[in-house]
C-alpha cells in the first residue's frame, strides 16, 4: 500500500471520528408525538380555554342542587310507608312535599336570570366533538331548560288555581286563587301534566351527568367551565 493511500484512509477515518464526536455533543431530542395524540392534546387544551360567567357558574350548581332536591323529596314522599324522624307518615309526606314545592319556587325564580345571563354573557367555545355529540348536547340542554321551566310552572299553577297556594319553607305561603279565579279542573290538568312529564327528568338528569363524565374520561376538563371556585385566566 502506498504512502498516499495510507494518508487518504487515515484522513477518512479522522473525518468519521469528528462526525461521531459532533453527534455525541448534540442534545437528545425526544421523539415527536404521533399526529393523533397531538390532536387529542390540542382538543383537551381547547376545552378549558374559557369559562362561563361567574354568575352562571354559581347558578348552574345552585339550580342543579335545587333540581336534585325536588326530585329527591318527591321520591322520598312516595316511598314513605310509615313513621319517620319527621313524624307520622302523613307528617313526613307533608314536610317532604313542602320542601319540594318551596324549592321549586327557587328554581322558577332563578330560571329567568339564568337565561338572561346566558344570552348576555360570552360563552366558552364548544367542546370538540363530532356532529352527533354536538347535536345530542344541544338537545339535552334544551330539554333541561324546558324541564326547569315546565315543572315549576305546572306545580305553581296547580297550587294557585287549586286554592291551596304555594308554601315557602314554612316561612310564608303564596296565596292561592279565590272566588271565580279558583279553577279546580285546570289545577287537576296541571297536576296530571306535572306528574306525567316529571317522570322523564329521572332519565334526563343521569344522561346529563353521564355526558359530563364522558368528556372528563376523554381528557376534556369540561367541569372547569362551570367551576365557580376556580377561575382560568383568559387567553391573550
Amino acid at each position: 500500500m502506498t504512502l498516499f493511500a495510507i494518508r487518504s484512509r487515515m484522513g477518512s477515518l479522522g473525518a468519521r471520528l469528528g462526525s461521531l464526536r459532533a453527534a455525541a455533543r448534540m442534545p437528545l431530542q425526544p421523539p415527536a408525538a404521533p399526529k393523533r395524540m397531538q390532536s387529542t392534546l390540542a382538543e383537551a387544551a381547547e376545552a378549558v380555554e374559557g369559562q362561563y360567567a361567574l354568575s352562571l357558574r354559581w347558578l348552574h350548581w345552585v339550580m342543579g342542587a335545587s333540581m336534585l332536591t325536588c326530585m329527591g323529596t318527591v321520591k322520598a314522599s312516595q316511598w314513605t310507608t310509615g313513621e319517620t324522624f319527621l313524624g307520622t307518615k302523613g307528617q313526613t309526606k307533608g314536610t317532604l312535599m313542602m320542601i319540594h314545592k318551596s324549592t321549586a319556587v327557587l328554581v322558577s325564580a332563578m330560571l329567568f336570570p339564568r337565561v338572561l345571563l346566558r344570552v348576555a354573557t360570552k360563552a366558552p367555545p364548544p367542546i370538540p366533538g363530532n356532529i352527533l355529540e354536538k347535536f345530542a348536547a344541544n338537545v339535552s340542554h334544551v330539554a333541561m331548560y324546558g324541564f326547569m321551566a315546565f315543572m315549576p310552572f305546572t306545580g305553581l299553577a296547580m297550587g294557585y288555581y287549586g286554592g291551596k297556594g304555594v308554601p315557602f319553607y314554612g316561612l310564608y305561603t303564596f296565596p292561592g286563587a279565590t272566588g271565580e279565579a279558583k279553577d279546580g279542573k285546570f289545577a287537576g290538568r296541571m297536576f296530571k301534566l306535572h306528574k306525567q312529564v316529571g317522570q322523564y327528568i329521572y332519565y334526563l338528569v343521569p344522561v346529563h351527568v353521564g355526558a359530563a363524565f364522558f368528556h372528563v374520561f376523554r381528557g376534556q376538563a369540561i367541569l372547569t367551565r362551570v367551576n365557580p371556585l376556580v377561575t382560568v385566566a383568559s387567553k391573550a
